[in-house]
């Protein structure tokens, strides 16, 4: 009987240490980086080379995320941005005029019922960003010697089900008034709780 006790007492010590390793790791990889991490991070420029693209289908592809250019970056959260994702876009990227994340099937405005308490005119008619996990909430700008940045703070972690859905981003390089041909970028991600670049 005290074999069987010791033996019960043993088994459950060790469910609770691995679940408690398990734990611990899960909240160990759920990174958060400050402003000063990802600049230190930052690779230097890739030799110029015509992009692979990927994601078409429907909608118009993105640059693979492999192929992304250096100066545009992605963390899935951004102390400084309350722990949120961010864009990280410097060099000539650094002054565009917005950027979003988007899903596989291109929405930019997430979750449909709006967040922050935003009420239906606020979401569908103002179409305010703060009523969008996706949009930027607001935008952090960076100097730094090696190039100057701007992190724009997104509306959910990366880490998040808001985010669960999330494949690439989109720039709008400028805006043309009365114009739905605004010159866009468009960049993959390795996904929504990966870094890039």
């Amino acid at each position: 009987m005290k074999r069987l006790i010791l033996l019960t007492i043993a088994v459950c010590g060790l469910m609770v240490t691995t679940l408690g390793e398990t734990v611990a790791q899960a909240t160990t990889s759920k990174r958060v980086w400050t402003i000063e991490e990802i600049m230190s991070e930052r690779l230097a420029p890739r030799a110029k080379k015509k992009p692979s693209y990927c994601q078409g289908g429907v909608f118009k592809p993105c640059v693979c995320a492999k192929d992304v250019p250096t100066v545009v970056q992605y963390r899935p959260a951004v102390k400084e941005c309350g722990r949120k994702a961010a864009v990280i876009l410097s060099g000539k990227y650094k002054d565009v005029f917005s950027v979003v994340v988007r899903d596989r099937e291109n929405k930019d405005r997430w979750p449909p019922a709006g967040i922050n308490g935003c009420t239906p005119y606020e979401r569908d008619v103002l179409a305010l960003l703060k009523c969008s996990a996706f949009k930027v909430q607001a935008i952090i700008p960076v100097e730094n010697e090696a190039g100057d940045a701007e992190v724009h703070c997104l509306g959910a972690s990366g880490y998040s089900t808001l985010f669960k859905r999330v494949t690439r981003m989109t720039a709008k390089l400028s805006d043309v008034p009365n114009s739905t041909n605004d010159p866009l970028a468009r960049w993959c991600l390795a996904g929504p709780t990966k870094p890039l670049n």
